[in-house]
């Protein structure tokens, strides 16, 4: 992994750390889960809650984006959906769809 890290020094100012791991940037992943998010929100026109789980098989970045279907009260009974988003190495959409529905206070699992 790699990130810009703000550190501050001894008088105040900002210095930048590389961190690299597994050849994966940070930064670049940050931008790939915002760019998810905002698709799946684009599409579905709900707010995503946030990504859930990411994978990278042959050129393919497979996402579990959950998503606010119902806003409720208490919020232990949000209803939210877990949609499925495939994308290229583009960030283009390949392929996308709900894959399940739960209240805020169940517990998802996905059955392989």
């Amino acid at each position: 992994m790699e990130t810009n890290r703000k550190k501050t020094g001894e008088k105040g100012e900002k210095m930048s750390a590389n961190v690299k791991e597994d050849g994966i940037k940070i930064n670049s992943l940050m931008e790939e889960l915002n760019k998810a998010t905002s698709l799946i929100e684009s599409i579905t026109r709900k707010k995503a809650e946030g990504v859930v789980s990411m994978s990278r098989e042959e050129g393919i970045l497979k996402l579990l984006v959950e998503v606010l279907e119902r806003k409720s009260i208490p919020d232990s009974q949000d209803i939210l959906s877990i949609y499925e988003l495939k994308l290229n190495s583009n960030m283009d959409i390949i392929d996308y769809s709900k894959i399940g529905m739960r209240r805020r206070s169940d517990m998802f699992t996905q059955e392989e």
